[in-house]
């Protein structure tokens, strides 16, 4: 319902009915106590008794209360349940991120739209996984499609589910896959699960396989024998800590006159620098979903975002190495038997060969990409990888509810706000338009037109 005709842009008019006041909720917001709901009128409506969420009931002139309109009310009743419940301190976090162009990852399942069909598809490799089967995803899209927004959803959905989870956001320079131990510290530092209502990460599951006997397994075989007969706490038990995470063993083990020396830790089994060494990480990511299987969290989710960056490492070397890890991905989901031995036509280290996979491995692997249908790598992965979930540009209707919720959130963000549904068309319509360059610049200019349409109602202080 357009507000035309309103005195005083939101103000009401004497004679409004309460009844129609704010649609069923009957919510006005007055510049000083802030959000208050209609409870009784008198004078024709020329003043109104309001609530405030304060618990102040004051009798005030109904001009100087501003009404949250109908329509306003109406887009929290068609929003969803949680969006719907959500508080101003929640709602102004959201709308924080959506300036950004991405959603809080607490929020990812409430604000997804237009994806049932790739929702579908990832829930259901994920109960392939909890019934003990891996697999390997590929999500491609162009920029700002909603791949992150879809591993986060993925991530958030593993976590609720029982699944240990780690996602891991490739790039050029840092974490690069033809450099294999940057990825495993950067799975090891983003691992997470959630036992007995908390939030726990790799050292917390590392310290419950202290009871599982996998003292064959290569790695961390060693390391747990030795945390074992540690104290927790201990100085040395950190420093082994820090070794299973993947961090730099030098002034552990070889520099004598260091502080930070450990005793036996020149015995340990080292996680290699170099980039030949796929197969060692990789037999420690099969490893760590192992143990997550036996101790009851059904298997490990690793989301590897930005994939693209395998498609252009500057050489053909770094080239040939990050395809070989990718390739040790995608086996190893699959439980590949022939990877469970050494296996002449993967890379082995030279140093200390191991098989690609731990025994068995319960992996679900989802790398999101832009498509390079010209690229050497991004072809030998897509090749590889028999399910891939494309991402189109949102539909007309998924982008009607995106707005929706989205206004809802902002008006729930900003309770003194409100803006006409004509006004709430020309924005949508103009969002529409850049919604063709991706979820992220949608979300973005919606936000922003919103910020304006607020700003034109804040009164001009006097001079």
């Amino acid at each position: 319902m357009e507000a035309t005709g309103r005195p005083g842009a939101g103000e009401l008019a004497a004679g409004d009915n309460v009844q129609g006041v704010a649609g069923r909720r009957r919510v006005v917001s007055h510049p000083v106590f802030g959000e208050g709901e209609i409870l009784d009128s008198r004078g024709r409506g020329s003043e109104l008794l309001v609530r405030f969420q304060s618990g102040l009931r004051l009798w005030l002139a109904a001009g100087r209360v501003r009404r949250i309109s109908q329509l306003d009310d109406s887009l929290l009743e068609d929003a969803a349940p949680a969006i719907r419940a959500i508080d101003r301190i929640q709602a102004r976090r959201m709308v924080e991120a959506f300036r950004l162009g991405i959603v809080p990852h607490q929020d990812v399942e409430t604000f997804t739209f237009g994806r049932d069909a790739q929702v579908k598809t990832v829930v259901q490799a994920l109960a392939k996984l909890e019934s003990g089967q891996g697999d390997v995803f590929i999500v491609e899209g162009e920029y700002g499609t909603g791949k992150t927004h879809l591993l986060e959803f993925l991530h958030h959905r593993a976590l609720a589910s029982g699944v240990v989870a780690s996602m891991v956001q490739l790039d050029p320079v840092e974490v690069t896959p033809d450099r294999p131990k940057r990825v495993y510290r950067e799975l090891v530092h983003n691992l997470r699960f959630i036992r007995d209502g908390r939030e726990c990460g790799f050292r917390d599951l590392m310290t419950a396989a202290l009871e599982l006997d996998i003292a064959d397994h290569v790695f961390f075989g060693p390391y747990l024998r030795k945390l074992r007969r540690l104290e927790p706490g201990n100085m040395q038990a950190e420093m082994f800590w820090q070794l299973a995470e993947g961090e730099s063993t030098k002034e552990f083990a070889l520099e004598r006159r260091s502080p930070y020396r450990v005793r036996g830790a020149q015995r340990m089994p080292a996680l290699y620098d170099f980039s030949t060494a796929a197969d060692c990480y990789c037999y420690l990511i099969s490893g760590l979903s192992y143990i997550s299987r036996r101790l009851g969290h059904k298997g490990l989710v690793l989301l590897l975002d930005e994939a693209e960056t395998v498609t252009g490492p500057g050489d053909v070397m770094r080239l040939t190495k990050s395809v070989n890890f990718m390739d040790g991905l995608v086996g190893t989901a699959r439980n590949d038997a022939e990877l469970k031995r050494l296996n002449p036509r993967m890379i082995h280290n030279q140093v200390r060969p191991v098989p690609y996979i731990y025994r068995d491995s319960f992996l679900l692997v989802v790398f999101a990409t832009t498509p390079a249908p010209y690229d050497y790598a991004y072809l030998r992965l897509a090749n590889r990888v028999d399910h891939r979930i494309a991402l189109e540009p949102l539909g007309d209707k998924a982008m009607v509810d995106a707005f929706a919720n989205l206004v809802a959130v902002y008006l729930r963000a900003y309770p003194g706000f409100a803006i006409a549904e004509s006004e709430q068309r020309q924005v949508l319509q103009a969002a529409a338009r850049h919604g063709a360059d991706g979820v992220r610049a949608f979300l973005k200019f919606c936000v922003s037109a919103l910020d304006v349409a607020r700003w034109r109602q804040v009164p001009a202080r006097p001079a």
